[in-house]
């Protein structure tokens, strides 16, 4: 492996056909919007067919449930996920 690629999230995916298209972001902390706001900017695409997609949520999934399991994250509790969206409404 000789190139890295960095990018401070995802921005969108895209399926078409049997190709998944994944756009990454940075945000550009020296540019401001109209707001104020940081500027994000999609600089990088991966394409990748359907079945690696899917296969890279399975290891991802299995990442986050170890994050997890080992108490580097909190699994959100689903009731009151639920129970805050009911309160915006």
């Amino acid at each position: 492996m000789n190139k890295e690629i960095f990018a401070d999230g995802i921005s969108a995916i895209h399926v078409t056909g049997n190709l998944v298209r994944i756009d990454f972001l940075t945000v550009q902390p020296q540019l401001k919007s109209d707001n104020g706001q940081p500027v994000v900017e999609i600089n990088q695409r991966l394409i990748m067919p359907l079945e690696g997609f899917i296969q890279s949520l399975s290891i991802q999934q299995d990442i986050v449930q170890k994050l997890i399991n080992t108490g580097v994250i909190k699994q959100a509790d689903p009731k009151a996920t639920a129970e805050k969206e009911e309160d915006k409404i």
